[in-house]
């Protein structure tokens, strides 16, 4: 029987690494493309600048405006990659796509920890690996996959009581990014809930709500440095962004993100479902695995509501997903029927595939979509077409495409163009560019006003750019 449990863990393990392999194959043409969004104008100039200048998690180590008062520990490892190994596309791109497989496989090795079973562990790293959310991500050089690891690590040693694993993966993640201190809050009422339920004594929840303050205290003393240097804790443009005004809009589409986009509807449902019948079933986790259930859903939750007081991007969710599907895998597993769960892994790949193509399929093109491929192809074969043409005259670029045609640092070109305007209602413009994930009705107008005329027009699947003239009077 032993043998039987190695030889079944090595099969599930040997998976593991096909879902590995397929996931490179899969990104490896976006691991050659140029950066797209909030790579290209915020993350890749900073990460850029820090490496000529030299990498460092101090505040103040290159210009603010670059990396917008952030804590600084992801751009430190970026620029030192890029450094050590160089500024093409390809080396910037694969420090997330190792983050990403490493995600992966601690999904699978944690989870086996936390349940003693190879085919959950094995069902929870499926379960994040057709999320085209992470799957789009995984090649980004941003820093919510990095935060999703550190997410799922800090749980991990909490709950294994190792306290020094505990201190590192909650620094690491509180010198990466103010979201992480989220964490705090939640592992301070997981304490409170585990001497509720006599799980320890009051000494041990005194001691670890210390050591949580201790933790942010030592997070924090980056932006005491930063005070002490700059004059401002957090960047004083995003600490006006914190507002209430569209606080319920925000928890509804955060809400939306985590538990409908991407057909997570189905696996949520099966979630619920799976909990009802192991009710009937007189079935439980065991007390570790409800505490950790209850404390991915009380840390999703404050991580929502951060995120709808600040600026919002779906994007900026991710990390708490790793945390969120681990349960899931918990739960659905809690049925110790082994057709039934033999018949979850095989049904998953199947689903998770028609989600990826339908995610590599849609007309929309942002930053949590397999789609945005096809985009940064067209922009790039525009790119190459303008750079052929020389065009003398001025040309109107919405914001994310003027950036990728005058900073050298988005990956588009090795010097910028000098004729490019960002004022669509300049009386110079020749040329206007138009392209699908930054509509403007004033161009809509400008178009029919002027009588503007298609020049060229590039196009990757469904993705496309156009360039427009006016007409010569």
């Amino acid at each position: 029987m032993t043998h039987f449990k190695a030889e079944l863990n090595r099969t599930q393990f040997w998976v593991l690494m096909a879902m590995i392999l397929a996931f490179i194959g899969l990104k490896w043409n976006s691991m050659h493309l140029p950066y797209f969004w909030d790579e290209a104008w915020v993350y890749m100039p900073a990460i850029r600048t820090m490496a000529e200048q030299g990498p460092s998690i101090m505040p103040g180590s290159i210009d603010a405006d670059l990396y917008t008062g952030h804590p600084l520990l992801f751009y430190f490892m970026a620029s030192s990659w890029i450094k050590l190994w160089g500024y093409s596309n390809f080396v910037a791109h694969s420090l997330p796509v190792l983050i990403s497989i490493t995600l992966l496989i601690s999904m699978y090795f944690i989870n086996l920890q936390w349940s003693k079973s190879a085919n959950q562990a094995l069902l929870a790293s499926m379960l994040l690996a057709i999320q085209p959310n992470f799957l789009t991500q995984s090649s980004f050089l941003l820093i919510e996959v990095w935060l999703g690891l550190l997410f799922l690590w800090s749980f991990y040693f909490y709950f294994n009581k190792n306290w020094i694993g505990f201190g590192i993966s909650i620094t690491l993640a509180l010198w990466s990014k103010e979201s992480a201190f989220c964490l705090l809050p939640a592992f301070g009422l997981i304490a409170l809930i585990e001497r509720w339920i006599n799980n320890t004594t009051s000494k041990e929840m005194w001691a670890r709500i210390a050591g949580i303050f201790t933790l942010f205290l030592i997070g924090f003393s980056f932006f005491l440095i930063q005070k002490s240097k700059l004059g401002w804790y957090f960047f004083p443009r995003h600490a006006n962004w914190i507002t209430l005004a569209d606080f319920k809009w925000k928890m509804e589409v955060a809400f939306t993100s985590y538990f409908v986009s991407d057909a997570r509807s189905f696996i949520y449902a099966a979630f619920i479902l799976s909990i009802v019948v192991a009710y009937f079933m007189g079935l439980r986790l065991n007390m570790q695995q409800r505490l950790i259930v209850a404390g991915s859903f009380i840390f999703a939750f404050g991580f929502m509501v951060f995120a709808s007081i600040n600026f919002f991007s779906s994007r900026y969710l991710l990390g708490a997903h790793t945390l969120l599907l681990s349960s899931v895998a918990l739960v659905l597993f809690s049925i110790p029927n082994k057709i039934y769960q033999i018949t979850l892994l095989f049904v998953l790949p199947v689903f998770g595939l028609n989600n990826i193509d339908n995610s590599r399929k849609l007309n929309n093109f942002s930053d949590v979509d397999l789609s945005f491929e096809y985009l940064v192809q067209a922009e790039l074969d525009m790119v190459r077409y303008l750079e052929e043409k020389k065009y003398p005259e001025k040309i109107h670029a919405p914001f994310l495409m003027l950036v990728n045609l005058t900073n050298h640092h988005s990956g588009f070109v090795k010097q910028g163009f000098t004729n490019i305007s960002g004022d669509i209602l300049s009386e110079t413009n020749t040329y206007f560019i138009k392209v699908p994930n930054e509509p403007d009705p004033v161009f809509d107008s400008l178009q029919i006003a002027l009588n503007l005329q298609l020049e060229h027009r590039t196009s990757c699947k469904q993705a496309w750019v156009e360039l427009y003239k006016k007409p010569t009077q």
